[in-house]
């Protein structure tokens, strides 16, 4: 009954039409109902939906142009991928003598969906302007009524976080502190500019732009400014709130990652940024306004942090209720990492870089498990706060972090490499151990210039190799051992003639072949890019191989390397001879909506190099370790009260050698953690820093005064171009 009474109004509405002299279709007088039907069913299986039109009559609140038909059709169509229309069966029946039954079946092709078999119906219905199809929705998909809309949301998965081992948020999704305009209040927007460029130096122009665009575009609320969390203080937030209008948000409004650790671990965790080029290129899932990893793990771990965004397609009805899923494809959240990382060790581990350390002056510092190479805190300093590169930085921030000298966005534990000075002979001595050159008792035979004999001037004690093909003059010391001449008495007093002697009783052969072995002129497997180390600067062809022997010996020269390998390097003294690759993320996992969690994977321990020094090496350099903190370059350090191990290194760079690479390495058997320090200083600065760093990280009771500990003091013990 209802439909012929529809039937009974168009046919009125098509007489008015007639006589106002305008009309939807525009079918010919001649045409058949059969042929009407069967050229709209055409037009719509080629797609042809302008054609199409001229064979309808439009009784819709939802269509009322042929160029609002043709979005209809085009847009849901579109939104469901149909790629190829096909006719599986068309009629035309009557049903009285001026209305007609139209059917059929249409096979649609979605890359979505597979292949839709849709059965449709419409009436043919006569009239002044001849047979004409009366629309409905249902003729784009039979299940659309009037009024209903089919949507396309997006659903968007969420970046992975990353947590450190005692599971603080590193990487935390969260939201910006946000100052918005509620247009419903109606404002006052020559205030409200005056307002936000007076108390926060906010761009007039710019919050004019957004305001414009929010009543251009009806919308009740518009973020006007936006800051990392923690920015805005309590009485900047209160005062917001005075002006009619302003409102401030920090848990809705702005998207985006927050760094809780800031400066402390930012050349760990990295931060994001707009795609490049190149990144554009090789996703497609990219666009230039999404957000990716630019530096860190964030930038390492993309394919594994970043999400990928779902997409439900549904008909929703007048007043907005959900009628029927056509398609939805899940969001995946990305995956999240955990670190080896401890938090309050990374903490304290950058607070004492920081206070110890002054303009000019950096370095950086490592803790790690010696057994595993497990790292647990890894500081750059200088440093950033990477939450800033959420948002645009003002020029003068842009330029101190990438035209300052310090460099402060390097990362100088993975990145720099360094002359090791003193702390590489523990290493450069094992070559002669092993061959049988030196052990324990050994004392080389040689005479050595005191500072003060006659023709040595240089301040340290002096001696010139007796053997063909020297050609570089004489070898100092700052320090030289006491008596005996032995090995612990050499590595406690950081004697550089002694350990360039058996360098040299080695030969250039066997000792180059032993630094190969261990890794030098590589780089170890970690998480983050790691620079390769390197024994030459220069082709063979150019290199004084015994003055290079000599050098090395004692850890200067052309020997390069990042405090990550050196880092490596120590954990074999502690692991019968085998170097651990350095680790810091421990697994990867997931966590469910239920907070259930699942390990996608684990890190497990592996070797850098195995067999790098024998039981024979181990047994002499230990004890000779262990001189060196409780009476030796390492005592400042105040630890040899407890089993701890370490070694001293000073190297002098730079123009004039004025600058200083000051090293402390400690093997703490008491905690199994291996603690390093460098600092590059002006020359006769980096002693007190080093060791007070050291000692607030090892020992957690003097933590508290090894953060005011003044720098400046000599190292005094080590030689003009090298500890």
């Amino acid at each position: 009954m209802k439909k012929r009474i529809l039937i009974c109004i168009v046919a009125v509405l098509f007489l008015a039409a007639s006589t106002a002299g305008f009309f939807t279709g525009c079918s010919s007088f001649t045409e058949s109902a059969d042929s009407v039907g069967n050229t709209f069913v055409n037009k719509l299986v080629s797609r042809d939906y302008s054609g199409a039109f001229d064979y309808v009559y439009v009784l819709t609140s939802d269509v009322n142009t042929r160029d609002e038909f043709v979005a209809r059709f085009t847009n849901i169509y579109d939104a469901l991928e149909i790629s190829d229309i096909k006719l599986v069966s068309r009629s035309v029946e009557p049903v009285s003598e001026d209305e007609y039954k139209l059917s059929y079946t249409l096979a649609l092709t979605s890359k979505l969906l597979g292949v839709l078999t849709y059965d449709y119906s419409a009436d043919i219905v006569s009239g002044p302007q001849g047979y004409t199809v009366l629309y409905t929705p249902s003729l784009i998909l039979p299940q659309l009524e009037e009024g209903d809309r089919v949507r396309t949301t997006t659903q968007e998965g969420q970046r992975g976080e990353i947590f450190s081992a005692d599971g603080a948020v590193l990487a935390k999704n969260d939201y910006a502190e946000s100052i918005y305009i509620d247009l419903e209040k109606g404002p006052d927007i020559e205030e409200v500019k005056a307002f936000l460029a007076q108390n926060f130096g906010a761009d007039a122009e710019t919050v004019q732009k957004k305001y414009d665009n929010a009543v251009e575009k009806g919308y009740p609320l518009e973020v006007l400014l936006t800051y990392p969390r923690g920015t805005l203080t309590e009485e900047q937030k209160e005062s917001v709130q005075t002006v009619n209008g302003l409102g401030f948000d920090d848990s809705r409004l702005t998207p985006t990652r927050y760094y809780p650790l800031k400066d402390d671990a930012a050349h760990i965790i990295g931060y994001l940024g707009s795609p490049s080029e190149e990144q554009l290129a090789e996703n497609e899932e990219l666009t230039e306004y999404s957000t990716v990893g630019k530096s860190g793990l964030e930038l390492q771990y993309e394919d594994i942090l970043r999400g990928s965004d779902g997409r439900i397609i549904y008909i929703e009805d007048e007043k907005g209720n959900l009628k029927e899923v056509l398609f939805e494809d899940a969001k995946t959240d990305g995956q999240n990492i955990e670190l080896s990382i401890n938090s309050r060790t990374q903490e304290r581990a950058y607070t004492l870089m920081a206070s110890n350390l002054v303009d000019g002056q950096s370095g950086a510092v490592i803790v790690m498990d010696y057994t595993t190479g497990a790292v647990e805190a890894m500081v750059s300093y200088p440093s950033f706060d990477n939450n800033l590169f959420n948002f645009p930085l003002d020029e003068a921030t842009w330029n101190y972090y990438n035209d300052d000298e310090d460099h402060p966005l390097i990362n100088r534990a993975t990145q720099s490499a360094y002359m090791p000075g003193s702390s590489f002979k523990p290493f450069s001595s094992v070559p002669a151990i092993e061959a049988g050159l030196l052990d324990e008792s050994s004392v080389p035979p040689i005479q050595k210039k005191s500072p003060h004999s006659a023709g040595n001037d240089s301040g340290s004690y002096s001696w010139t190799p007796d053997i063909e093909g020297w050609h570089s003059g004489s070898i100092y010391s700052k320090t030289v051992a006491d008596t005996p001449y032995t090995y612990e008495m050499a590595m406690k007093s950081s004697d550089n003639i002694f350990f360039a002697y058996y360098a040299l009783q080695t030969g250039v052969e066997p000792f180059k072949s032993y630094l190969e072995q261990i890794g030098i002129g590589e780089a170890p497997s970690f998480e983050l890019p790691v620079a390769s180390s390197s024994m030459l600067s220069q082709s063979e062809d150019e290199v004084d191989w015994l003055d290079w022997l000599a050098r090395t010996g004692y850890g200067t020269g052309e020997l390069v390397i990042t405090p990550l390998q050196l880092a490596c390097l120590y954990t074999a003294i502690e692991n019968n001879g085998t170097m651990m690759n350095p680790t810091i993320v421990n697994r990867i996992f997931t966590i469910d909506e239920e907070e259930n969690e699942t390990a996608v994977s684990q890190t497990e321990p592996s070797a850098y190099r195995e067999n790098t020094m024998s039981e024979k090496a181990i047994s002499i350099i230990k004890p000779a370790l262990k001189r060196v903190m409780v009476d030796g370059t390492g005592y400042e350090a105040r630890l040899g009260d407890m089993q701890v191990l370490g070694k001293t290194g000073t190297a002098q760079v730079g123009a004039n050698n004025s600058r200083e690479v000051n090293w402390i390495i400690a093997l703490n058997e008491e905690d199994g953690k291996l603690y390093l320090v460098v600092v590059e200083t002006d020359t006769d600065e980096g002693t007190e820093p080093k060791t007070a760093i050291l000692r607030g990280l090892v020992k957690q009771e003097d933590y508290s005064v090894a953060l005011n500990a003044s720098s400046g003091a000599a190292d005094g013990d080590g030689a003009g171009s090298g500890e």
